[in-house]
């Protein structure tokens, strides 16, 4: 049975309407995140029967968090969305492709397969074919090139530093960076390796679990979340890294909130979760350690940077990463007039609404280039991905990790 008691906080006083940024591009009160709320409420008092209507309001939710960060009454609507969604999917079910990508994010092996067949049809077939084809906003000539293997296939458990070793810490290598990102991973490695960390890469880790999560399907994401748990529970390290901001959110806040939602234990999913750190806070917090290796860069390269929804909103990361890539020699950084408002990827929803996922990417972009930046960095392989998605000549400006502007910095010229 539905239960949303947090509901009741809700003064209905607005505030979340000028944060939101699907109501922003699409001004109906039925979208809002205080009407989801009252919809939740009203269906969990039996008022309102569920239908497929109801789901397809529900849908228009991109999870980035910035209601529930502007509720003066502290409002959760994060798990009071999900326990509607999981209702309604229960209800009235998933469309084919969801159900596919629930499939093979719960069947590793699967995964590995279906990404094969992937990578001989981005790296082969749309290189020939891609032009003016499109996956809802996303361009797919743009759609970057997959890993010629899987990241952690084949590469050392435990990777040694250059020098003493300070300290351990467990890189969770996510599907992004093991099937696509592979650049990034090394970057990863290398800014760890080189401030002395000896660095664990579990080879048995699967999916983090959050687009289902996301969608409702936590019963399917359950096998998910204790394999990470187990795996990640058994490694003595000072910290878990990551490199993604939606698998950091999955494990340091939604794991513990999905298993109390399930009825299940929590002690090793919160032990879990406390050590979970994103790697740009990382090595913020640590960068006395890496600071006398960065070299005298000649040229400066402008940066700007888009803040994760899942980084600022979900783990509460704010200010440290443009304060870490101001700190680096070569980079002069520029803030974007719109930094830390959302790209309009959320996992699916680019697929399901494209039209407000396009309008809320071009303002991205327009006030990306307004910064003259060459680069535009994001520690998010969604955002990535879309915003990369969105460009078109004559930009210039090309997305990267944070933490692959700090690996060059480490081997550029005097």
């Amino acid at each position: 049975m539905l239960t949303v008691d947090e509901a009741y906080k809700c003064g209905r006083c607005g505030l979340c309407l000028t944060t939101c940024p699907v109501y922003r591009h699409a001004p109906d009160e039925t979208l809002s995140p205080r009407a989801k709320v009252q919809l939740a409420r009203i269906v969990a008092e039996g008022k309102l029967v569920p239908s497929p209507q109801l789901k397809a309001v529900f849908s228009h939710c991109i999870n980035c968090g910035n209601c529930t960060t502007a509720c003066p009454a502290g409002v959760p609507h994060g798990p009071i969305f999900t326990r509607l969604r999981s209702m309604l999917g229960d209800r009235f079910g998933h469309s084919w492709p969801m159900r596919l990508l629930f499939h093979l994010l719960t069947h590793e092996e699967q995964l590995l397969l279906a990404a094969q067949i992937a990578r001989f049809g981005r790296n082969v077939v749309l290189e020939k074919l891609a032009n003016g084809q499109a996956a809802g906003t996303i361009r797919l000539k743009n759609i970057p090139r997959m890993n010629p293997h899987p990241f952690r296939k084949g590469r050392q458990s435990v990777i040694p530093p250059k020098g003493t070793v300070i300290g351990t810490v467990v890189y969770f290598v996510g599907c992004a960076t093991n099937l696509t990102f592979g650049s990034i991973g090394e970057a990863v490695i290398q800014v760890l390796t080189a401030m002395g960390f000896r660095v664990i890469i579990p080879q048995n880790i699967v999916c983090c679990g959050l687009p289902l999560i996301m969608h409702g399907a936590l019963e399917d994401a359950l096998e998910n979340i204790l394999t990470n748990i187990r795996v990640l529970s058994r490694t003595d390290c000072t910290a878990i890294v990551v490199d993604c901001a939606t698998c950091g959110s999955a494990i340091k806040k939604e794991y513990a909130q999905v298993l109390r939602e399930l009825g299940r234990g929590l002690p090793a999913a919160e032990s879990v979760a406390r050590k979970v750190i994103d790697v740009s806070e990382f090595i913020y917090r640590q960068f006395h350690l890496l600071e006398p290796q960065l070299k005298k860069a000649s040229l400066r390269d402008r940066v700007t940077y888009h803040s994760p929804c899942h980084l600022r909103n979900a783990q509460g990361v704010k200010g440290l990463v443009e304060s870490l890539l101001s700190s680096l020699p070569g980079v002069q950084y520029v803030a974007s007039k719109d930094a830390e408002s959302c790209c309009g990827a959320g996992g699916s929803f680019c697929l399901e609404h494209p039209a407000i996922t396009q309008a809320i990417a071009a303002e991205k972009i327009k006030n990306a280039r307004a910064t003259g930046a060459s680069l535009w960095a994001t520690g998010c392989p969604g955002c990535n991905l879309n915003l990369s998605a969105n460009l078109e000549p004559p930009d210039r400006i090309r997305v990267v990790h944070p933490i692959q502007i700090v690996a060059r910095q480490l081997s550029v010229g005097p």
